[in-house]
């Protein structure tokens, strides 16, 4: 083995396939076991005018200032739905909102949920004066959302808990929340049934309109009974408008929980900031919630992210704490990933020249053991055999040419020449031997 030329291309050979090599592995794990997150997510929302619009565009302004950019899109009537589409992989979607009742629809095996972050209670709506009981809606006109629908559903057990059979009403074509509620005002139909939240623009618009009423659930804990997604709650006289006097008497409403949702696999950082933003917007006490009342993570329709799960028990990054989102974020990077793979680096580096010393230092040591076994044969021929120490002397003689042709490194020249005087001065003390 030539040592020499091994040290002389110690960087081809050596130095730069170590860096090449943590550099490798630097953008392999950056990929795929540390990556960062996306600077930008995509939204869904249902319709422009929908309930879920402006929340949509409160996330967006939110998460604005982490400095993720956040694109909204909205799914009209008839098209694919927030869940359908986050249920949908080839769909750019990476989260969106969906109530309870919609948790059993639909291929949502890549769909997790974040938190519980609201109400949507079914709304109730008529035109008809004295009408006080959905069992009154006998051959009335009754829009409630397209067929299928939770709404209808949910309709329709409401029907039949009055003794009121779907064949007893007439169901009304169901184009957009914001167009059924423009037909019940004008008189096209006589109830509407809605499930949505209370700032939706169908809600605001049908609860302040003259000539419009709003209908309680007769027997709701009955029903949420049977239907584990579904919640009663009282809506107190005056909620809506207090000077107003909306409602005019204490209703019992049902609601559905409004869930926030994403894929799961979403980066886990962007899911915390999700779970942030929504702890701003949703902590405030607002209609039909209390101070800190959401984001909940108990009680969700959907199955719960594992990052949601440890958010909730508090769990989240010291540098996320400490420092904005992004320099969190590269902060993280650099010290889990970065800077164990350069102090790996650096200690291979370190430890290239003390391998080429360790292979001087075992060449070295084996010349000179030969030269102890040479010195011990030479004192006690002299005594026994003293013409066998011409054997010794021409073993001395081949090992000073090994050694004198070795190819070493500089910085190995004085223990070479440290070597050489020992084998000269036990050739020396040979010579002085056989003149006896």
């Amino acid at each position: 083995m030539r040592v020499l030329l091994l040290y002389r291309r110690r960087w081809g050979l050596f130095y730069l396939p170590v860096l090449a090599v943590a550099f490798a592995i630097v953008l392999m794990a950056s990929h795929w076991w540390f990556p960062l997150p996306p600077r930008a997510l995509t939204l869904a929302a249902d319709e422009p005018q929908g309930s879920h619009a402006r929340l949509a565009e409160r996330y967006r302004d939110e998460l604005g200032r982490k400095g993720i950019a956040v694109q909204l899109t909205y799914s009209p009537e008839g098209t694919l739905s927030p869940l359908q589409r986050l249920a949908t992989t080839q769909d750019p979607v990476q989260a969106g909102f969906a109530h309870g009742l919609l948790s059993d629809r639909g291929p949502e095996a890549p769909v997790l949920a974040l938190a519980v972050i609201g109400k949507q209670p079914l709304w109730i709506f008529t035109h008809t004066p004295g009408l006080t009981s959905v069992a009154q809606l006998r051959g009335q006109r009754v829009s409630a959302g397209p067929p299928g629908s939770p709404v209808r559903q949910i309709t329709t057990r409401l029907l039949a808990q009055s003794q009121v059979k779907d064949d007893d009403v007439s169901w009304e074509p169901w184009h957009s929340p914001l167009a059924a509620a423009n037909e019940l005002i004008e008189g096209r139909t006589h109830a509407m049934f809605l499930i949505a939240s209370s700032d939706s623009p169908a809600v605001r618009l049908l609860a302040r309109s003259p000539g419009v009423y709003m209908l309680g659930v007769e027997r709701a804990n009955a029903l949420a009974a049977r239907e584990p997604k579904l919640r009663a709650l009282v809506l107190p006289q005056g909620t809506i408008e207090l000077r107003g006097d909306l409602p005019p008497r204490d209703l019992t409403l049902l609601y559905t929980r409004t869930h926030l949702l994403v894929r799961d696999n979403m980066h886990p950082a962007l899911q915390r900031a999700l779970l942030d933003a929504a702890s701003v917007i949703h902590g405030s006490p607002a209609l039909l919630q209390r101070q800190s009342e959401y984001p909940e993570f108990q009680g969700s329709d959907f199955p719960l992210s594992p990052h949601a799960q440890r958010y909730a028990l508090g769990y989240k990054p010291l540098m996320e704490a400490v420092l904005p989102f992004w320099w969190a974020q590269l902060t993280e990077l650099l010290l889990y990933l970065v800077l164990p793979v350069l102090l790996l680096a650096m200690a291979a580096l370190l430890w290239i020249p003390q391998l080429f010393s360790l292979r001087v230092t075992a060449l070295l040591s084996h010349y000179y053991g030969e030269l102890k076994f040479l010195e011990n044969d030479m004192f006690k021929l002299a005594t026994d055999s003293p013409m066998a120490l011409r054997d010794v002397l021409n073993k001395i003689d081949v090992m000073e040419h090994e050694v004198a042709s070795l190819d070493l490194p500089d910085r190995f020249a004085d223990r070479w020449y440290t070597l050489r005087e020992h084998l000269s001065a036990a050739r020396e003390r040979l010579l002085t031997l056989r003149a006896r």
